[in-house]
């Protein structure tokens, strides 16, 4: 006959190992098998990611020169995304809480933020990468929202605008938080000194610089081979709206004159080109889009 105090010990442990199996922790698949390592792609994909959003006051929407009535959704999403190359892998902007955070089900930093439920880690887990496996990371610029889990991907080539770079670390700038990027103040990273920076050398991922924004705000260009070419915006625009009704920027931007002119350039562009946009901030656009597993080639 059993010891019952044994007995008793293993059904403990087996209620508590469900009891782990069962609870929706912070970061999703972090308590899940991980995902088989990602095999290299034949062609170009883009993930994206749901890295959270932002609750946006009236106050904040009528700051972009747009009315409620025009706009209608006012909340902006906040994606992350990762392209897939044959010959390496690149993130672009990388949240608005950082996977800490999350994993702590801490406090957002702000009321107007709301965090995913999954941590970024547990998402890209979910498609066999980890962030030592990525090759490079970008940010189209350096505000909270975009930059938020910069320290994980230290051990990634970081590519950087020298501009944003010393506006990242410049003394009183309360438009960025740099205990987002404290791993990454000594790094040595890529820096993009001309207009056009092509990741992977073929054409089919190139960084594209369009200051005003901040000082080094850069949007970034895909050629997908099924989707067709895709710019991701940055924060070039907010809602749709500013865009399409020709609003001016907003007078809070870094340089309202030189955003401006980024707009007008980066639209001769996409049409020359025949890229489509997609505004990052988007809720509406954002909520249609496939999110990872799935992705766009």
């Amino acid at each position: 006959m059993p010891d019952r105090s044994n007995l008793a010990s293993k059904r403990a442990a087996v209620i508590l190992t469900l009891l782990i199996g069962l609870s929706g922790g912070a970061g999703g698949a972090a308590q899940s098998a991980p995902a088989a390592r990602a095999q290299t792609p034949k062609t170009v994909r883009l993930y994206v990611f749901d890295c959270g959003l932002l609750n946006i006051t009236t106050e904040g929407v009528l700051r972009y020169h747009v009315t409620l009535a025009e706009v209608g959704e006012t909340r902006m999403s906040v994606p992350c995304f990762l392209v897939a190359h044959p010959r390496g892998t690149l993130m672009w902007d990388l949240g608005v809480v950082p996977d800490t955070v999350v994993e702590a089900r801490g406090v957002a930093p702000a009321n107007n933020i709301e965090a995913s439920p999954r941590t970024l880690k547990s998402q890209l887990a979910e498609i066999g990468y980890r962030p030592a496996d990525i090759t490079y990371f970008a940010i189209s610029h350096a505000h909270g929202d975009h930059s938020a889990n910069m320290n994980e991907f230290a051990a990634s080539t970081w590519l950087a605008r020298p501009a944003e770079r010393d506006f990242m670390w410049a003394d009183n700038n309360t438009r960025v938080n740099p205990s987002f990027y404290t791993a990454l103040k000594n790094s040595k990273p890529v820096l993009l000194e001309k207009d056009e920076y092509d990741v992977f050398g073929d054409g089919q991922v190139v960084i594209k610089s369009a200051p005003g924004h901040t000082p080094g705000h850069q949007v970034l260009v895909l050629r997908l081979a099924s989707t067709g070419r895709v710019m991701l915006s940055g924060d070039l625009y907010h809602y749709p709206p500013e865009r399409a009704l020709h609003r001016a920027p907003p007078d809070n931007e870094f340089n309202p004159q030189q955003s401006a002119a980024s707009r007008t350039m980066i639209e001769e562009y996409l049409q020359k080109t025949k890229t489509t946009l997609w505004i990052e901030h988007d809720f509406n656009a954002n909520a249609k889009l496939k999110k990872s597993p799935a992705y766009y080639d």
